[in-house]
């Protein structure tokens, strides 16, 4: 990978992508000078599958976890959260982080299943979030966050489990101004994506105007959250470019030195192991 400054896509699920389908949408990645890509397990299974992509493409890097959706479902979700076998992927090169973990209490969007209102699928979901915040601590690796209608609660077990030791990223802030602070101050990251490119988000344009550079990571969470006037039918990693252009107006920056910064700050998180390094 060369060392110039790059795109960074910090959340995708490249593996919601069929093979002949992915290898195109990583041939438009590469051609809009996205450099670094990772994706996002939701559970064991796409977890090892995110570390099956990382390991077969070199611009792209794996985190694994299990998403609050999962841990909220007991159909789904195991009693040991499958930590060990999440333990064992964490010590493989092509895995940076451990996510995507966090906490939802607004619904499943996929099932249509309330977490508002319900106590204890509120906690359920918490007590799996400090295990899973306890294993990126024993890791060493960063978080990539969830956090959707749980700030709060949220920040509250970072602080408590002491997160700032490995630090993260809350990948689609949506937060108010006092929690974005309150992150940064713990040296967590807040990444923007497709939410930030439609016109009415003025919230979310005011706070990104506001707080540091230095604290702004980008993403898509490809094939979802698509942005405004989308081009492409499904979401992709070389949409990020969209992001930063957006990023840059609010900011009055020009995109070179947003993407600069950007990449400055991929750095800073995550370790990127070299290419030799992930050769077998």
């Amino acid at each position: 990978m060369e060392a110039d400054a790059k795109l960074i896509d910090i959340h995708t699920h490249l593996e919601q992508y069929a093979a002949k389908e992915l290898e195109a949408v990583l041939n438009h990645a590469h051609d809009a000078d996205v450099g670094w890509i990772v994706t996002s397990g939701m559970d064991l299974v796409t977890s090892t599958r995110a570390f099956e992509i990382a390991y077969k493409h070199e611009q792209v890097l794996a985190s694994v976890g299990i998403h609050p959706w999962v841990t909220a479902d007991v159909r789904l979700s195991k009693p040991d959260l499958d930590l060990e076998e999440l333990r064992t992927l964490s010590h493989s090169r092509e895995v940076v982080a451990i996510g995507e973990i966090g906490l939802d209490f607004i619904d499943n969007v996929s099932t249509g299943v309330s977490y508002h209102d319900n106590s204890l699928l509120q906690e359920t979901q918490e007590q799996a979030f400090r295990k899973l915040v306890e294993l990126a601590c024993e890791s060493k690796l960063p978080m990539i966050i969830h956090a959707r209608g749980a700030y709060p609660a949220i920040i509250s077990i970072l602080q408590e489990q002491k997160a700032h030791r490995v630090g993260g990223v809350i990948h689609n802030f949506d937060g108010d101004e006092k929690q974005a602070h309150e992150l940064l101050d713990m040296g967590f990251y807040l990444s923007f994506g497709g939410s930030i490119t439609y016109p009415g988000a003025h919230t979310l344009h005011e706070i990104c105007r506001k707080i540091p550079l230095t604290g702004i990571l980008t993403e898509t969470d490809s094939p979802y959250m698509p942005l405004y006037q989308q081009s492409t039918e499904k979401n992709e990693p070389a949409n990020v470019v969209q992001v930063v252009k957006v990023i840059a107006e609010l900011k009055k920056t020009e995109q070179e030195r947003i993407k600069e910064i950007i990449h400055s700050n991929f750095r800073a998180l995550f370790t990127v192991p070299q290419v030799e390094e992930r050769i077998p």
